[in-house]
């Protein structure tokens, strides 16, 4: 790697060893010391807690894989009018905070008259990850050689044997690497489980928010977080094993043939999914904030998030709360944006030069180690700055930089996956050109390869600010009191009795939702240009 090169690694490395490897290597300190085991007096039982995670990780990853294969054939490899909008709605949830997914579930439930705690955790599971089967399988599925289909079909197999025998054998890899991210998503359901359960039911994350938060127990909850790690970790490691990457953000160039009659079973199944799935509760989490106890229209529940709840119950107003979020907002997307677009820029540098020297393992090693913390809860990583904060350095803990630093490493992944496919995507006769005429590397970053990625880097800017305002685990675990975010007020009203509190739950979770359909689909509109013009410069080149 050139000297260049190398120091300009050093930021971001320098900033995920201190930040984020650290308080995980002291975790893992704190777990395997002397005296720590399964079965602490008066401690929640930490093997009934790995297996309920595990299970419910698992039962969801595989409801998800048989409503979402379909799915995927459908929206990727057929056409249709209102594909491109349905791909779209599919992916808000996936992008929703968890406790807006918790709420959405808890609506839908109330339509039947309610959910218990396992069936609404497991419903909220699939209701937030269907999107990645059907993406993340669709995508592969439309590169496939249509030819072995059709011969299957003209020796007389109809399409779902066809499915069976054909297709499905190929999409081996995503779907291995979609089901290890689902697992990995589901085990880190933290808000989920946390507003679902009850206190019916605990996974990893919920039990060492227990040890942390009620029983002021680091030890334990140390072991809880180690078994969360290597759980999580084993995840992750499937799902880049598998050959696709589920966060993958380029938009489709592959063309699809137009739906036919034999498509009636896969495209009833799969548009009932979505309707029961998808749009039901985003549809009732966007409209109960209007709707009062009596079933009138009102904007009461919007009026009062200048309060503090029935009874005081809030130390802040959601307007003040608003104001954290919004700083920290502000302070983590900076980062992660600084920081990512660097990342890529020098992951895109480095498979530059792999195709010219055929190396490649240095590069997957940076890649995997700035993707490593997909893998890692947030709530792990708050008993890690627990764990490390201490001594000369726990005034550190009431800092208000804290938590955005936080909330940035969690960001920075997303902002990777958005931007390197694009710089590799640049045509290399501009910067080739630009080279000729004596432009430095810094030049053809600043000059070529940022104006070209203008727009995929608002997409990134909005998603990193997604991830910000969401974040649930870091900021239940490490503010306080006047520093609480919308996501902890949310929390705190809907884990509370009363009719007052709830609607006022109900009207920021309408807020969230609204801005999430909004960068969704602005992201996916600006996607589609961008592929538009591609198809048209290649057919001028042609």
């Amino acid at each position: 790697m050139p000297l260049r090169r190398a120091l300009l690694w050093g930021a971001p490395v320098a900033f995920m060893v201190a930040l984020f490897y650290w308080p995980l290597l002291n975790v893992f300190n704190l777990a395997l010391g002397p005296g720590i085991n399964g079965s602490v007096p008066n401690e929640v039982s930490v093997w009934p807690v790995l297996w309920f995670t595990v299970w419910q990780a698992l039962v969801s990853t595989i409801i998800c894989l048989v409503l979402g294969i379909p799915g995927a054939y459908i929206l990727y490899r057929k056409s249709f009018r209102g594909s491109a909008f349905l791909k779209s709605l599919i992916t808000v949830p996936f992008m929703l905070p968890s406790l807006v997914v918790a709420i959405a579930v808890t609506e839908a439930g109330s339509l039947i008259g309610g959910i218990e705690p396992v069936a609404a955790i497991i419903f909220a599971n699939v209701f937030a990850n269907y999107a990645v089967v059907v993406r993340n399988i669709g995508s592969q599925w439309q590169t496939l050689d249509i030819a072995t289909e059709e011969e299957a079909e003209v020796s007389g197999a109809g399409r779902f044997r066809t499915a069976l025998r054909v297709s499905l054998p190929q999409l081996r890899s995503s779907i291995r690497a979609s089901s290890a991210i689902i697992v990995l998503y589901c085990a880190s359901a933290y808000g989920i489980v946390l507003s679902l359960g009850g206190g019916q039911v605990n996974t990893l994350e919920t039990a060492i928010s227990i040890s942390v938060l009620e029983r002021l127990d680091l030890a334990h909850a140390s072991l809880l977080a180690l078994l969360q790690i290597t759980f999580c970790l084993l995840a992750f490691y499937v799902s880049r094993w598998g050959g696709t990457n589920p966060l993958s953000f380029l938009p489709s160039n592959h063309k699809a043939k137009r739906v036919d009659k034999r498509d009636a079973p896969a495209i009833l199944f799969s548009f009932t999914v979505i309707s029961l799935l998808v749009v039901m509760p985003l549809l009732l989490v966007l409209s109960r904030g209007f709707i009062s106890s009596s079933g009138a229209f009102t904007l009461d529940n919007f009026f009062l998030l200048d309060s503090k709840g029935s009874r005081d119950l809030l130390n802040i107003t959601f307007l003040e709360a608003s104001f954290n979020s919004l700083r920290n907002l502000i302070i983590a997307s900076v980062i992660a944006m600084v920081l990512g677009i660097l990342v890529a820029y020098l992951l895109a540098e480095q498979a530059r030069q792999r195709h010219r020297t055929k190396t490649d393992f240095l590069g997957i090693t940076l890649d995997a180690a700035f993707l490593l913390p997909i893998g890692v809860s947030s709530v792990v990583i708050g008993v890690g700055y627990l764990v490390t904060l201490t001594g000369d350095i726990a005034w550190l803990r009431s800092s208000l930089l804290l938590v955005p630093i936080v909330q940035s490493i969690f960001a920075i992944p997303l902002v990777v996956r958005i931007i390197y496919p694009s710089l590799l995507a640049i045509d290399v006769s501009s910067r080739e050109q630009a080279m000729t005429d004596g432009a430095k590397n810094s030049q053809l970053f600043w000059h070529i390869d940022l104006a070209l990625i203008k727009p995929v880097m608002k997409t990134a800017l909005a998603f990193s600010a997604l991830v910000s305002i969401g974040e649930f685990g870091v900021a239940n675990l490490l503010t306080y009191s006047d520093q609480a975010t919308i996501p902890v007020l949310m929390y705190q009203l809907i884990s509370r009795p009363g009719g007052q509190n709830y609607g006022m739950a109900l009207a920021v979770a309408s807020i969230l939702t609204l801005l999430t359909i909004l960068i969704v689909f602005s992201f996916s509109r600006e996607n589609a240009k961008t592929s538009r013009k591609k198809q048209v410069a290649r057919q001028d080149v042609l």
